[in-house]
């Protein structure tokens, strides 16, 4: 089955190595079967009740609309089963329901790792919920990744080179561009690539414009000129071979010295015809230490496995190419929604308030659970909720909410028994009116400095500095 991915117009080797000049990469996504997660969080307390619905399905019914339900995978689900409570999971028809309740950390089941927390003090609460859905978080690796497959690429392109046109003239001139301006630009393909596919997760228009800016790139450094683009866009849009290859070899030219004026040398011929293009750059493959490397494995392995292909030379610069732009990266197969039921809109969130539902709503594709190619999906929340009847008693209004009452439970956590057992005696005596602030400003924790004025030493840090001068902060 065909999967989401990259489709190269032309052969796939060279309009994949020589995109910088021709701008000939598109994407193309076929439909296939997929698992659906929808994951519903209600916070309870301490804990959060966590209920998975999940299924698989290879799209819709036509008429009616439905999903055309396909069997889930076993062991999936096995692994799914055994991160909930004995009889936590449930089947309905072809959809399957797995429910728990969880204190601290979230199940990994979608995959992936996530933590809960909810504050609780007589001011109010504070609740805190993120969670990471599979994904790799390796970004130096990833990066690294790319950059080697960006020099194997170029050192293939290099190579070819030198083999075919080594001993014309100007082919100095055309080995410094390989090996210097195109290998650099090829990591630069790589980088506008993945920033692009990245920010365009976040941003409605950030795909596009990465794609200008760096096309933009590739007029700068001659790949093509601003009175090339209309013939361009056609060749590329009419998805013709010959004539992008025709574009391929003119630049080729240029960058021997030829000026455009001047036809096209002779040995740069086969340039314009895109089988024999295709069978130079085969050959040459075939001669390299790393397709011999793969042959010699190739027929170690097929001792085992007599009906193993052979492996296909130009598979190499495949490789390197779908490494260096992560094709597999925007492979998003499956399909997760994150609903999260709050009393109110939190305070912070990456994802969508529904005001009717009462929830905070995440939904997005994401990569099969063994791929771990691109980056994680991440949800995350924060929300609040003052004790108004406690507040108003004690401080003469809702004074806390917000930030403040988030920050605030988190200070309040951080006490140990003693002295949170003083800090709530002490707020639980206070009263509204006057000397209100006063009795703020006076408390202090048992052994810590006395206000100023007295004897004690003041360059000491006062662990009840902040907490009161919050309460008077919000007071005012």
């Amino acid at each position: 089955m065909k999967k989401p991915g990259i489709l190269i117009r032309g052969k796939s080797w060279l309009c994949g190595s020589l995109p910088l000049a021709l701008a000939a990469l598109a994407l193309v996504a076929t439909g296939c079967p997929s698992n659906q997660y929808i994951v519903q969080l209600k916070p309870q307390g301490n804990r959060i009740e966590r209920t998975l619905v999940f299924y698989r399905q290879d799209g819709v019914d036509a008429n009616t609309g439905a999903p055309n339900y396909k069997p889930f995978d076993t062991n999936e689900l096995a692994a799914i089963a055994a991160l909930y409570p004995a009889a936590g999971l449930t089947r309905q028809g072809e959809r399957y329901l797995a429910r728990g309740v969880f204190t601290n950390h979230t199940p990994a089941d979608v995959g992936g790792a996530g933590a809960y927390a909810n504050l609780t003090n007589s001011l109010g609460e504070a609740g805190f919920y993120a969670e990471r859905f599979r994904g790799k978080d390796d970004l130096a690796g990833i990066t690294e990744k790319r950059v080697q497959a960006a020099e194997q690429l170029a050192d293939m392109i290099l190579g070819w080179s030198r083999m075919e046109l080594g001993g014309e003239p100007g082919y100095d001139k055309l080995r410094q561009f390989l090996d210097v301006d195109f290998r650099r630009d090829l990591k630069n393909l790589g980088a506008y690539w993945w920033e692009g596919r990245l920010t365009g997760a976040y941003s409605t228009n950030a795909g596009e414009e990465f794609a200008v800016r760096f096309g933009q790139y590739l007029c700068e450094r001659g790949y093509f000129t601003l009175e090339e683009i209309p013939g361009l866009f056609s060749d590329v849009s009419g998805n013709d071979p010959q004539a992008i290859f025709g574009r391929i070899q003119r630049l080729v030219a240029r960058k021997m010295g030829v000026p455009d004026a001047q036809p096209v040398p002779a040995p740069l011929a086969f340039l314009a015809d895109e089988a024999k293009t295709e069978e130079s750059f085969g050959k040459y493959l075939a001669g390299t230490k790393l397709y011999r490397a793969q042959l010699k494995q190739w027929e170690e392995d097929k001792i085992l496995k007599p009906d193993l292909a052979q492996p296909d030379p130009m598979d190499l610069a495949k490789d390197a190419l779908n490494t260096m732009i992560e094709s597999g990266t925007f492979e998003q197969e499956d399909h997760l929604a994150v609903q999260l039921s709050l009393p109110s809109a939190p305070a912070h969130s990456n994802g969508r308030w529904d005001e009717a539902l009462q929830q905070v709503i995440w939904d997005t594709g994401i990569e099969e659970r063994d791929k771990a190619v691109q980056l994680p999906f991440t949800c995350y929340a924060s929300w609040t909720r003052a004790d108004e009847k406690f507040q108003k008693e004690h401080i003469g209004k809702v004074a806390l909410t917000g930030d403040d009452l988030a920050t605030y439970c988190l200070w309040r956590s951080s006490l140990d028994a003693r002295r949170g057992g003083e800090w709530e005696a002490f707020l639980a005596g206070l009263q509204p009116g006057g000397g209100l602030v006063e009795r703020i400003e006076a408390f202090r924790f048992s052994g810590e400095p006395a206000p100023a004025g007295t004897n004690v030493q003041q360059n000491i840090p006062s662990p009840s500095a902040w907490p009161r001068q919050l309460l008077k902060t919000a007071l005012q």
